[in-house]
């Protein structure tokens, strides 16, 4: 296994340890106990330039200028546009990004207590989760709420690449890259001109069967469900084709779910490959894709 796999699988297991039943929060803006639009998902691509990473929180679209309120009390601190809540014992950090505040650094800041506005421009307000020395997801069990979402993941396509080249399903062979392309929608409606936007499943895995058997076992390669990924997974987990969201415009998202499979490891045949796509309310969707090895 490549060592980019075994931090991503270090990952999974961190996940696993979070206490499910960790006390909820509302939102930051009113109604604070009504659910929002999101626009942006945890671990989305974040591409800008040469510059790429993993988004490190979750987009709550909203008019400019609307106000924006601290989810829990502590104690302030304000840096250009962003304002982080630090508590008064431990726990975890909220950050409310592209505000124009309404605090001072240092302030005390209360529950629901107006900390800014929406700055002109945004048409949205970045909230971001810090605990235990990383970024954790705010849609995750536990998390802010209520949040509801029915919408089913989308697996359209996958690819095998040889050498970075796409390569015939029914003439496979070698050492192979397997990409997927796979999207959620999102729950509720997104003004315009963010409507179109897409969002990346929580958890992407896959296996290999033939007719009733399995052939291989289920791998999981994607887990965003509770912890921001080391920007050095990035080029691991999405491939050159992946692009953000856009005004106006959606995005796309394309994983690798296998890097350098040995297909010399199944006989010459026909295979299915089953990809599954989880949201973090485990709506999961699936798809299908006959292929043929052929060494």
């Amino acid at each position: 296994m490549r060592s980019p796999l075994r931090v991503l699988f270090a990952f999974s297991l961190l996940a696993l340890l979070v206490p499910a039943a960790a006390s909820a929060y509302g939102w930051p803006i009113r109604p604070f106990y009504q659910q929002h639009a999101i626009r942006g998902y945890f671990n989305d691509p974040r591409l800008s330039g040469p510059e790429q990473g993993f988004h490190f929180g979750v987009d709550i679209s909203a008019a400019d200028g609307t106000p924006v309120y601290a989810i829990e009390p502590g104690t302030a601190r304000v840096h250009g546009q962003t304002v982080s809540i630090f508590p008064k014992r431990g726990g975890h950090r909220l950050s409310y990004w592209h505000v124009v505040p309404a605090v001072a650094k240092g302030q005390r800041v209360r529950r629901h207590q107006l900390i800014g506005r929406i700055v002109a421009g945004a048409g949205h307000v970045h909230l971001a989760e810090y605990k235990d020395g990383t970024y954790i997801n705010p849609l995750r069990l536990g998390g802010l709420a209520p949040y509801i979402d029915d919408t089913v993941p989308q697996i359209p396509s996958l690819t095998f690449l040889s050498s970075g080249h796409p390569i015939p399903p029914e003439a496979v062979s070698g050492a192979v890259d397997i990409a997927t392309e796979a999207f959620d929608t999102s729950p509720m409606p997104i003004a315009f001109p963010w409507n179109q936007a897409i969002f990346t499943p929580a958890l992407i895995r896959w296996r290999i069967v033939q007719g009733q058997n399995t052939i291989k076992p289920w791998e999981t390669p994607v887990d965003f469900r509770t912890f921001l990924l080391p920007i050095s997974l990035y080029d691991f987990i999405y491939t050159p084709g992946t692009f953000q969201n856009k005004a106006g415009r959606r995005g796309r998202y394309d994983f690798y779910v296998a890097h350098q499979f040995d297909t010399r490891v199944l006989p010459n045949g026909s295979y299915v490959l089953q990809v599954e796509a989880r949201d973090e309310q485990e709506n999961v969707g699936q798809a299908l894709f006959a292929f043929t090895v052929r060494n």
